[in-house]
């Protein structure tokens, strides 16, 4: 009977030792999940700015007729999935020129225009002086996503 008794003892401090060492591990690693879900969230909100960032340079900045037609064609196809949308008011066309997309009424929608070719002919009401020089500035939705950049001529 001592003997039944030894290893029910043994077996009864095998399962008290065993829920000790579970509920040290919960202890450890509790705190450790609530860290992982904050670096997460800290990450989500660097990765948004980053990629926000490429928008950013162009927000109440004063920028030049040449750095106009290099973002129309580096977002250009951004603007063509209404991912953007991109606006240039020059001195002979007074009212904006949306390219691909057009943003109003919080949202982005396709535009008739046919791109940005018009915009290097020195003939056409589009064209943009690489010499000139555009107030830039960046517009949101309601949601605080940015959706629309223009760029708006200085008159010399």
């Amino acid at each position: 009977m001592s003997e039944t008794t030894a290893t029910a003892l043994k077996f009864a401090a095998g399962i008290v030792l065993a829920i000790v060492l579970i509920g040290i591990a919960v202890m450890v690693f509790k705190p450790a999940g609530d860290s992982a879900k904050s670096v997460s969230k800290d990450f989500e909100a660097i990765n948004t700015e980053l990629q926000d960032q490429k928008y950013l340079q162009y927000e109440d900045t004063a920028v030049s007729g040449s750095q106009v037609l290099s973002a129309l064609r580096r977002f250009e196809q951004q603007a063509k999935e209404e991912q953007i949308a991109l606006s240039v008011q020059t001195g002979k066309n007074t009212t904006d020129q949306w390219y691909h997309a057009k943003f109003e009424s919080d949202k982005i929608t396709k535009t008739g225009a046919s791109g940005i070719s018009k915009t290097t002919d020195v003939t056409d009401p589009e064209y943009i002086n690489p010499s000139g020089m555009f107030t830039a500035s960046v517009h949101r939705d309601s949601n605080g996503v940015i959706r629309a950049i223009k760029f708006v001529q200085k008159k010399q």
